[in-house]
């Protein structure tokens, strides 16, 4: 057997343990994407059972709660209340403040009750379509006791992680380091 002969098949090996390792990373992705959205998904299920009337849509917010806002532990994970966005087809819990895994959304800062309210997504997952939104798309926040908010959307901006916005409600995501793209709601 010629040396040339023997690189091209070590070449070969190589490229197909490339491609081979390119293939479970991207299963790993998907399974454990799904995983978290079968954890979200398990979650909201309880929640359903808990919160009376959520997802169901009344147009009218329901009145002030709690400030701050009580929380709940699901399979050891605190839950503050539902994000819903039926524009796209989003009904998530979201968790208390400093926790973040795929498919929930986090409490960041502020409260339904005073204003600033920011829930933060995932940009590859939950939020990856917000940009999509319209003024006027409505999102409703429902906290634990069931004490539903209504917001509507009126803008799109960038917020630095440490300035505080001036909306009744921000989703937002990660944009970069130091950065949230945000969508800016108003109480209705």
């Amino acid at each position: 057997m010629s040396v040339k002969s023997s690189n091209n098949r070590i070449v070969r090996l190589i490229i197909l343990l490339i491609i081979l390792a390119c293939i479970g990373f991207a299963g790993y992705r998907a399974y454990s994407g799904a995983q978290g959205g079968s954890r979200a998904e398990k979650t909201m299920d309880t929640l359903m059972n808990i919160i009376p009337g959520l997802g169901s849509d009344s147009d009218i917010s329901t009145g002030l709660g709690r400030d701050p806002l009580a929380a709940i532990s699901i399979d050891g994970v605190d839950i503050v209340g539902v994000v819903e966005i039926p524009a796209l087809d989003i009904m998530a819990p979201v968790t208390g403040k400093n926790y973040t895994e795929e498919y929930f959304a986090s409490w960041l800062d502020g409260s339904p009750v005073q204003g600033n309210f920011k829930i933060l997504g995932g940009r590859d997952d939950l939020f990856r379509k917000i940009a999509s939104l319209k003024p006027g798309d409505r999102v409703i926040f429902t906290d634990i006791d069931g004490v539903r908010y209504n917001y509507s959307v009126t803008t799109q901006y960038h917020l630095k992680k440490w300035d505080a916005g001036d909306n009744d409600l921000q989703l937002c995501y990660e944009s970069d380091g130091d950065t949230y793209f945000v969508v800016g709601c108003s109480g209705e």
